[in-house]
């Protein structure tokens, strides 16, 4: 190969390397990602880039109105929903048999609070 098409060469070879390396693979990722989120609908179980598993009770263009817990809901950016499949370990019953008193037990051993 002549000298003064070596150079050329190389650097059509980078771009082309650099395309199918790094900007290929990232395009297809975001395609998959925005497949994933037409996907998601109320009742589906989800979990978030920082781990925290729950149901979509709502979705709206941007957010997600998520249940971790009966009774307890969290708002969370569309983007922030993992394509990761949920794998639940507990499963939690709304039966009001399990439930604890919000209220603290107090015995005569313990100090009163003051009261202000």
């Amino acid at each position: 190969m002549p000298e003064n098409l070596t150079l050329p060469f190389l650097v059509v070879l980078m771009v082309a390397g650099f395309y199918f390396m790094i900007i290929r693979p990232q395009q297809k990722r975001a395609k998959e990602q925005k497949q994933h989120m037409e996907t998601l609908a109320p009742g589906v179980r989800v979990m978030t880039i920082s781990g925290i598993v729950g149901t979509i009770k709502h979705l709206g263009e941007k957010q997600a109105i998520l249940e971790i817990s009966p009774g307890v809901e969290m708002t969370v950016v569309k983007g922030a929903i993992s394509m990761q499949p949920v794998d639940d370990e507990f499963e939690y019953a709304d039966d009001d048999e399990n439930t604890e008193s919000a209220e603290p037990d107090v015995t005569d051993d313990a100090p009163a609070a003051e009261q202000n």
